[in-house]
């Protein structure tokens, strides 16, 4: 049985009419929570958007993966803000971002939200770093707006359509997913630590926080299962081929050696391949899973800060 990469694979599940989640705190408990004293909220196109801005010099853009938000980048914003002005944020409805009134998730949403946010920075022309299914927008971007895009870095990303093979999944997974179908519209802890340690090397990062901070995020999101539908369908991987030919700015695929979602002999090769900018390379981190900005933050980061160092000052 064949299904699709695996972050999507939970909107699957959601349907209409199904119950709120155990673990459903409000919208200010969770900004309680999970914000920082670094974090700034903006209505930007209808929508409410968390995002942070951190340090002084040239600006590098953050866009975080399927079900994460901008805390995935934690460990690269504090090493980078030495040197760059660094902008993330979550983009919606997932972390403390939320959900657009009329569901609006598309590619030409996100375009204006990265242009509100890049104007906020006083940002002209940036670098832009994508992982995992934000290769979609982060790839679009540079292929629609390459007047302002210095380089680009895109980590584990799918190049077109994925399918996955279920048989493949650990048993414990399997035990996680067939508990999980049991109640439609939300998922348990335990959904949610599987999907983590099957997606990273180290194991040590999946820590029971990170657990919670996963399941309470995403719950939020899963109170409207349209606007997580609709989340889901909104950036087709089908595209990023073409966009990919249309990239003229110096690219680095960044790649993990144990991806199993997006593998290195397959997407990452052909990535390279399609990408059209004559300043491209391919960089393989070692022992590293398939979220990289999680697993492997430190030795991922030293792999590409020589590249962002260039690109970013010229």
């Amino acid at each position: 049985m064949k299904r699709a990469l695996l972050p999507f694979l939970a909107l699957g599940l959601l349907t209409a009419a199904t119950p709120l989640p155990p673990e459903s705190p409000s919208e200010l408990a969770l900004r309680t929570r999970f914000a920082s004293e670094s974090s700034q909220f903006v209505v930007i196109d209808g929508e409410t958007v968390h995002y942070k801005i951190e340090g002084r010099g040239p600006a590098i853009l953050l866009l975080h993966g399927s079900f994460a938000s901008l805390r995935q980048w934690d460990l690269w914003a504090k090493e980078l803000r030495k040197h760059f002005k660094v902008l993330r944020y979550d983009q919606s409805p997932l972390g403390l971002s939320g959900p657009h009134p009329a569901a609006d998730y598309s590619l030409e949403h996100r375009f204006r939200v990265i242009d509100a946010l890049m104007a906020r920075a006083g940002a002209e022309r940036f670098v832009i770093v994508g992982t995992s299914s934000a290769g979609v927008p982060a790839a679009a971007y540079a292929a629609a707006r390459p007047e302002r895009i210095k380089g680009i870095v895109l980590n584990n990303i799918a190049v077109g359509p994925l399918q996955f093979d279920m048989a493949s999944l650990p048993q414990s997974f399997k035990d996680a997913l067939a508990e999980d179908a049991t109640h439609p519209g939300w998922h348990a802890p335990e959904y949610w630590r599987q999907i983590l340690l099957y997606n990273v090397e180290n194991k040590a990062v999946v820590t029971p926080a990170l657990v919670e901070e996963w399941t309470l995020l995403n719950n939020r999101m899963l109170r409207d299962p349209a606007n997580a539908m609709v989340a889901g369908r909104s950036t087709p991987t089908s595209r990023t081929p073409e966009d990919l030919r249309k990239i003229t700015a110096p690219t680095l695929l960044l790649w993990s050696a144990d991806d199993h979602e997006t593998r290195l002999d397959r997407e990452g090769a052909k990535a390279l391949e399609l990408v059209a900018a004559k300043d491209k390379a391919l960089i393989v981190v070692e022992n590293c899973g398939h979220m990289m900005p999680l697993d492997c933050p430190a030795r991922a980061l030293e792999k590409a800060m020589p590249f962002l160092k260039r690109v970013a000052r010229d």
